[in-house]
């Protein structure tokens, strides 16, 4: 059986892109290949009748087969906790208290994986309004895949899912005799699990919604596909609603008709009286809006936490330039995830692309290659010239052995930072598994010639100078020993 062809490859990564927002770029080749290696194989047909078979829009179920295998399903309880007491702690009163007893809150987990983001949702409205709870709420959760849906509609779980479970919503679940920990009926009751893609219209029931969390979804679209789902959403939304996104997944340079909200230590999106907004000046700093205490009083029975909380008042904007250069130590010094954290402390309305650039940095240290590839694409899209995305994609196809691809990401970061001296050696490394002698000396001494001026126990990029200096001193002298014969 022959081999599948880049051509016929490059057919169906587009059509995934385009029918179920999947976009596989460089970085996930690989895996999609063998992938659909070993479908068409287990079909017994050829190549080129896979490529058509997955384009057949009267046999979407192989669409999908392919889709669910490929998309990312890692999720947890309370991913995000930032969000989660900001839900708690001000977006449910706040709704409770601007909305009508009698309507029931609709909320959105668009990309809800095996389901820990709704029934989380969930959890937060019965600690907040009681069992059951005082005043009506609708949780509807969407995912692309079916095989996800299913172990969320079983809502048994165990293990690393359960890691952010804080001891007051244990009594949500059942200890199973399987050793599994059972989402109790009460919880799900609240929620409607359905599958759904993102890029067809919204479902019937997307109108007037009060909260949807999509969080980890946008940032594996491509920028377009992103802009239109946010629009869709937008208009699906009520005004006074409230969208929760992760923290890769930052507007900036997409959609600005948000109004950007900082509540109980998480920047989140509301829907505000629809006009659109200027752009920000990020030099003036970001644009946050308090919460505004509603005129309407609260509804009969009301609980502790659903007393007026004090409007959330705009903070004073953070130097973003010294934010990054603190991020940039914590990376040398191998604190990755207070990086990570310092970075989430900015609004999202400042969140450059050299912001997700650097993320992507230091989800890559974390060897989560995924996200990484995920955030440095979207650096790039908004600006060509962030020459860190171009390194982390570099790198990881370096790690993969594909030495193309690796010297092409490469040798764009060294013409943005030509005195580079960690560039210049990755790309040596690149050449010189690619067989190319000549250029892998060439870039090893130029990267030696600028690690001149650092002591041996600096650390750039997260590489100490001295291993960097012995490394290229090593094989800069086997290349000229053997010049011609490596």
């Amino acid at each position: 059986m022959s081999e599948l062809s880049t051509e016929q490859w490059m057919i169906i990564r587009d059509y995934l892109a385009q029918r179920a927002g999947l976009y596989l770029d460089d970085s996930r080749m690989r895996q999609g290949r063998m992938l659909v290696q070993e479908r068409y194989r287990q079909l017994q047909i050829s190549p080129a009748a896979y490529t058509l078979r997955i384009q057949d829009p009267t046999n979407g179920g192989e669409l999908q087969w392919l889709a669910e295998r490929l998309a990312n399903h890692e999720t947890q309880f309370f991913r995000n906790p930032a969000h989660f007491r900001a839900l708690r702690e001000h977006i449910l009163p706040e709704l409770q208290r601007s909305r009508s007893p009698l309507r029931p809150l609709r909320c959105w987990s668009a990309g809800c994986s095996t389901g820990e983001e709704p029934y989380s949702m969930a959890m937060v409205a019965l600690q907040q309004w009681g069992n059951p709870p005082s005043r009506p709420i609708s949780i509807w959760a969407t995912d692309l895949s079916n095989v996800p849906l299913e172990r969320a509609i079983a809502a048994e779980y165990r293990g690393r899912s359960l890691t952010n479970v804080q001891a007051d919503y244990r009594q949500w679940f059942e200890q199973q005799a399987n050793g599994a920990l059972r989402v109790s009926e009460a919880v799900r009751s609240l929620v409607q699990f359905e599958q759904h893609n993102l890029l067809d219209a919204l479902p019937h029931w997307a109108y007037q919604l009060d909260v949807v969390f999509c969080q980890n979804v946008t940032i594996y679209f491509q920028l377009e596909t992103c802009r239109q789902l946010i629009e869709r959403i937008y208009a699906a939304m009520a005004v006074g609603g409230y969208l929760l996104l992760g923290f890769s997944e930052s507007l900036w340079g997409i959609f600005d008709r948000f109004e950007t909200v900082e509540v109980a230590g998480a920047f989140i999106y509301r829907k505000g009286d629809g006009q659109p907004k200027p752009r920000p000046n990020l030099s003036e700093g970001p644009i946050t809006k308090p919460l505004n205490k509603p005129a309407e009083p609260v509804p009969a029975r009301p609980r502790p936490s659903t007393r007026p909380l004090a409007p959330a008042s705009p903070i004073k904007p953070p130097d973003v330039t010294s934010l990054l250069d603190e991020a940039r130590k914590l990376r040398g010094q191998g604190q990755q995830r207070r990086g990570l954290s310092l970075l989430a402390s900015i609004a999202p309305n400042q969140r450059q692309p050299a912001i997700l650039a650097l993320a992507a940095q230091l989800h890559a240290d974390l060897g989560q290659h995924e996200q990484a590839a995920a955030e440095a694409r979207r650096a790039l899209e908004l600006d060509v010239l962030q020459d860190a995305a171009y390194v982390v994609l570099g790198m990881i196809e370096l790690n993969q052995g594909a030495w193309d691809k690796a010297i092409n990401y490469l040798e764009r970061a060294s013409y943005l930072v030509p005195d580079s001296p960690t560039i210049a050696f990755h790309l040596a490394e690149s050449y010189r598994h690619q067989g190319r002698a000549t250029a892998a000396l060439r870039y090893y001494q130029h990267a030696l010639r600028k690690l001149a001026q650092h002591s041996s126990s600096t650390v750039i990029d997260g590489i100490a100078v001295g291993w960097l200096r012995s490394a290229c001193e090593r094989w800069i002298g086997g290349l000229e020993a053997s010049q011609g014969t490596f």
